[in-house]
């Protein structure tokens, strides 16, 4: 019995400065799906509790991957927003939102306003 329990797991809380490419900021994100949570899994997807009441210092650097990245801007009020820049193009982009980012493609993502969710997801 239990042979599946091994495929449920706790989100674990950590501090943005643990990411490569960002410093830290007041974000709550939990890893939900990572090679340390599921070994076998190639797939990364960490959730971002977003809550600007100020200015939040600028935590994500200018990077990319060798895999693709699918972001999505969530909030019940449709007032989170973020500055996504690809490569030399910076975007105003407000929830609900989905970014695909291909591999290769220098990206960042920075909360500017409002209250919701930042989903990442690196599809390896």
């Amino acid at each position: 019995m239990n042979k599946y329990q091994k495929f449920i797991k706790k989100g674990v809380i950590e501090s943005l400065d643990k990411v490569p490419f960002h410093t830290n900021a007041p974000i709550k994100r939990l890893s939900m799906l990572s090679k340390s949570l599921f070994p076998t899994s190639n797939t990364h997807i960490a959730v971002h509790f977003v809550n600007v009441s100020k200015d939040l210092p600028k935590y994500s650097k200018l990077h990319k991957h060798t895999h693709d990245e699918i972001n999505l801007i969530l909030s019940e009020d449709s007032s989170l927003t973020y500055e996504i820049q690809l490569e030399d193009e910076s975007y105003d982009v407000t929830s609900p939102s989905t970014i695909f980012i291909p591999k290769g493609i220098r990206h960042s993502a920075q909360a500017i306003s409002g209250k919701g969710i930042f989903v990442c997801m690196i599809l390896k």
